[in-house]
């Protein structure tokens, strides 16, 4: 076989528009073609540490998962769905999804091969049909082309334009437009017509009038008998063949389930890449604990995080803890201090002083052992146990217990503490700042106290806890398969009624690396600027019960992240409020009943667009160059920059150039302006849930959710979320945050 030429374009482009199984064309038009794997990509090994890579792989494995799930639900098909039409065969062993991490190639998408494609021509002068089979004789069979001209060889005017339009079907499959027809036969097999029906020639014109797809037909050179464009995918008959020659209503396939349909190649619904994002850490300490395996240590780290209370151990208890932690000599020391503490308060005459300072020094021993040693050892409350069981059920994007380990470790590793190479902090308070992010002019400490203050303001009118810079954002961009005809698991077409078919999701296809062939894996990583937001949660309970959200008990001392936790496990057993993988639930009108976690998500990544919004605006950065990262328990979100190009600064430069002594940084302003949230459609806007393009939406492949759980509503009022079932409109979180400073946006 010969070997395909390569081709080189940004990274992006190549593990997207160029991806394997595409189809594109050399500027110019010149020629349509189809992008296929390329072994000779770099590795990404040196790039991804092992930990990220099982990370992708599983997050492949759910992704096929969820997707199978969703297809082969058959709604309003007669018969059911086989999981060989909804996924790739190839990540199927025993009719389960099971995606081996040995199977796939993380590369770096420097190159991409490239075929000819379609291999269908017709005359430019009178439409004759021609086609080849295979790349390697196409230069020999063209040739021939005119011997089969009607005019004779020497009449021919040689005029031969490559088809740009082609068959796909959803189940990934895509041919050149063809007069040859495959259909069922009663024998049980795939048959295919290649000649005339009437006088057997097997030449044909291809007729193409103006207008749609639906005009053009074949036509038979010797009797003009016409032939419609019409092809059944040899995938899909093989399976549902069977079925369409049923007599009982049960069981039974229509032809518009296996009927190809004529695209463009130009057309983006020829081919849509599938893949994904996660962050990037540089350890997995914490990571590890999401193992199956270790569920209780996973419900102990969540119970010290999130503040439940902790065990009450016995002295023997204590001791024998603090010795397997190597510490038993403080055990003694503690023993001594407490027998001290004793015959001090048996004597009247110990000052007071005294007494209080002995036992200062054994509640703070006990405070330190309570965060270290015994942490670990903590009873976590029933509710985060049975979610820490649940958790194999959690969509990963959705999972809040992996929100909260991912939190746990940025905080540790970008937040609190750190240096560049350059000598810069990792991240950066905004009501701090450091020396690269005062505006130039401003040199004076008095004045940068008024940045200071000023910003501290706004951010507790809007709600704010915490804002930073981080200046290190790593992130992982990956692809690793394909869709045609819909980026989604079903589809529908008239013909086939109110059936939703099944769209195939398939694998890039395999490339060799060494002397194994392997699925490609193109991966993206980028380290970038972004900005780091937690909300104050003592605004975020007003806000819930402002608005009569309700929100399970909890023991004293409990935090928010807890109670969501506990609620998320128990609402994933409900199936019109559990947050599937395509959030099919949260689509519906008026549907959803009021639950806390749900508002507390769209809150969260409502607030997260509105950033981003007020970045593009200020930044020079258009909305789909951001990306987006809830940490639902702990109520704070990541906003950065998404891009393989070098980091030019623009938020830490949007940040300098934007502050300003009165309002402490315009961006803030900005979004504590009530009209930034404006919409041009705004009683249309606010009616259908507030959430459209001219207010927060940003293009859905930068955002997590493909803009599903936004609305307006959560941060100013005048309205609900589109998918809430309550009677009341909601009061935003900005208003509750201003009305508990008694502050206005001019404050």
């Amino acid at each position: 076989m010969t070997t395909a030429p390569p081709m080189q374009r940004s990274r992006t482009q190549l593990a997207s528009a160029y991806a394997p199984n595409s189809l594109f064309t050399f500027e110019g038009g010149a020629g349509a073609c189809m992008a296929i794997s390329f072994s000779g990509n770099r590795a990404a090994d040196d790039d991804l540490r092992t930990v990220t890579r099982r990370l992708i792989g599983e997050q492949i494995q759910e992704y096929f998962d969820a997707w199978m799930s969703r297809a082969t639900r058959g709604v309003g098909l007669l018969h059911p769905v086989p999981n060989s039409l909804a996924v790739d065969n190839r990540v199927l062993r025993d009719d389960v999804v099971d995606v081996a991490l040995g199977d796939l190639a993380f590369q770096v998408p420097d190159r991409v091969g490239y075929v000819p494609f379609p291999l269908a021509f017709v005359c430019g002068r009178c439409g004759l049909h021609r086609e080849c089979d295979r790349v390697e004789s196409l230069l020999s069979e063209a040739e021939r082309f005119r011997e089969s001209c009607p005019g004779g060889r020497d009449q021919c005017s040689d005029d031969w334009q490559q088809l740009d339009v082609v068959m796909a079907h959803w189940s990934g499959e895509v041919e050149p437009i063809s007069p040859r027809y495959r259909y069922w036969s009663i024998t049980g097999e795939i048959h295919t017509i290649r000649r005339c029906a009437s006088c057997d020639s097997e030449r044909f014109y291809l007729r193409r009038p103006p207008g749609p797809f639906s005009g053009w037909h074949f036509e038979c050179v010797a009797c003009r008998t016409p032939r419609q464009l019409l092809q059944r995918d040899r995938w899909t008959l093989g399976i549902l063949g069977p079925l369409t020659t049923q007599t009982e209503p049960q069981d039974r396939a229509v032809f518009a389930e296996i009927n190809m349909e004529p695209i463009s190649y130009r057309a983006s619904a020829v081919h849509y890449t599938h893949g994904d994002r996660l962050l990037v850490f540089n350890e997995d300490r914490y990571l590890q604990l999401l193992a199956g395996a270790r569920e209780a240590e996973l419900a102990t780290f969540l119970a010290g995080n999130f503040g439940y209370p902790a065990t009450t151990f016995t002295d023997q208890e204590k001791e024998s803890l603090l010795r397997d932690a190597g510490r038993g000599n403080e055990w003694s020391n503690y023993a001594q201090l407490r027998l001290v503490a004793q015959m001090l308060l048996g004597n009247p005459a110990t000052p007071r002083a005294m007494i209080d300072a002995q036992l200062a020094t054994i509640a703070r021993m006990d405070a330190d052992w309570n965060a270290t040693v015994f942490a670990q050892h903590r009873q976590a409350e029933p509710g985060i146990v049975n979610a820490c069981a649940a958790r194999h059920e959690f969509v990963r994007r959705f999972d809040p217990i992996r929100m909260a380990v991912e939190h746990r470790t940025l905080a540790e590793e970008k937040l609190h503490g750190g240096q560049l190479a350059d000598g810069k902090q990792i991240s950066v308070d905004v009501t701090v700042l450091d020396e690269f992010l005062f505006p130039d002019e401003v040199t004076e400490e008095a004045e940068r106290e008024q940045i200071r203050s000023a910003s501290r303001r706004r951010l507790d009118l809007l709600g704010i806890a915490e804002m930073r810079l981080v200046r290190d954002v790593q992130v992982c961009e990956y692809t690793f398969g394909y869709t045609r005809t819909s980026a989604t698991p079903t589809v529908r077409r008239d013909k086939a009624g109110q059936g939703e078919m099944p769209v195939r999701l398939r694998l890039f296809d395999r490339v060799m690396v060494g002397e194994a062939p392997r699925h490609p894996v193109l991966c993206l990583m980028q380290s970038n600027e972004g900005f780091y937001v937690r909300l104050e949660e003592a605004n975020v309970l007003r806000w819930l019960s402002v608005n009569e959200i309700p929100l399970g008990p909890a023991p004293n001392g409990v935090r928010l992240g807890g109670r969501l936790i506990e609620e998320f496990a128990l609402i994933q057993d409900n199936d019109d409020v559990r947050f599937s993988r395509f959030l099919d639930e949260y689509r519906r009108e008026r549907s959803v009943i009021r639950h806390a976690y749900p508002f507390v998500y769209t809150l969260l990544h409502t607030m997260a667009h509105h950033l981003i919004e007020v970045s593009a605006s200020m930044s020079g950065l258009d909305l789909g160059s951001f990306g987006e990262h809830i940490f639902t328990p702990d109520l704070a979100f990541l906003v950065y920059r998404r891009g393989m190009t070098m980091d030019l600064g623009n938020l830490s430069s949007m940040w300098r150039e934007r502050g300003d002594r009165n309002f402490g940084n315009e961006v803030l302003n900005k979004m504590v302006d009530p009209t930034s949230l404006r919409c041009g459609s705004e009683s249309i806007c606010n009616h259908r849930g507030g959430a459209c393009p001219d207010c927060i939406l940003i293009p859905e492949n930068a955002c997590l959710t493909r803009n599903e759980l936004l609305s307006r509503s959560v941060l100013i009022g005048r309205g609900k979320p589109r998918w809430d079932a309550g009677t009341n409109a909601i009061r935003g979180y900005y208003e509750v945050s201003r009305d508990s400073l008694g502050g206005n946006p001019s404050g």
